[in-house]
């Protein structure tokens, strides 16, 4: 059976802040049911690259296809503190035209949220508040999820939350791409993994059968990296 087609392509795609180059002609395709971890030390791209493909800001070459919607899950919340945590999410389904809010209530039950869907999200833990923000990305449903460090400060128990979300997200044939230094955590939802480095992504390749210390001797070897 021949491989589905991507639902996201990049080809050659560059970002320049000025005259820093950060991305250096960055190819790949994603197709439903992949989840790539990209892995790369701080200021290889990773954020960047995240940000290009979610369409939050400009190539400065190359191009990039989307065949369906994409949700983006930012190391910073973009939540509103002030709000609570229902109305954080009512206020972004209806930027989505409002078709989205029947889908409120089940994200806040999944993520854990419901009994802490009245109060304001400026009181939540970390893991809370990323939490929420999954369920803010997961709101339209999209059919790409970006996300940049989602395991940072969670505790284990937020953070088994969030991978069993993601694990099913995989199964119903969403394309995940994750960018995190926590390769360790995240082997049992990836089938891939990149190796950025210096703006450049150096081989895209199969995770299964592979460790940590595998991975992270085959990224040194790729990358030229001690």
């Amino acid at each position: 059976m021949p491989p589905a087609e991507p639902v996201l392509t990049a080809r050659d795609v560059a970002r320049r802040f000025g005259h820093r180059r950060v991305l250096a002609g960055v190819s790949l395709d994603l197709r439903p049911g992949d989840a790539l971890l990209l892995v790369g030390p701080n200021g290889a791209g990773k954020t960047t690259l995240l940000r290009v493909l979610a369409g939050l800001l400009r190539a400065s070459g190359g191009g990039i296809e989307r065949h369906g919607q994409v949700g983006m899950v930012a190391h910073a919340s973009m939540l509103y503190d002030a709000l609570t945590a229902r109305e954080n999410l009512d206020f972004f389904a209806r930027l989505h035209g409002g078709a989205s809010r029947g889908r409120v209530e089940p994200l806040l039950e999944r993520m854990g949220l419901a009994a802490r869907a009245d109060e304001r999200v400026g009181a939540f833990s970390r893991g809370m508040t990323q939490r929420l923000a999954i369920a803010r990305a997961l709101l339209a449903d999209p059919d790409i999820l970006l996300l940049d460090e989602p395991l940072t400060g969670l505790d284990d128990a937020s953070s088994e939350q969030v991978l069993a979300v993601l694990g099913e997200l995989r199964t119903r044939g969403r394309a995940l791409m994750i960018a995190s230094h926590q390769l360790a955590e995240l082997m049992g939802v990836v089938t891939a993994v990149g190796f950025l480095t210096r703006g450049e992504l150096r081989g895209v390749e199969p995770i299964a059968g592979r460790d940590v210390a595998a991975i992270t001797t085959r990224y040194r070897e790729v990358t030229g990296r001690a």
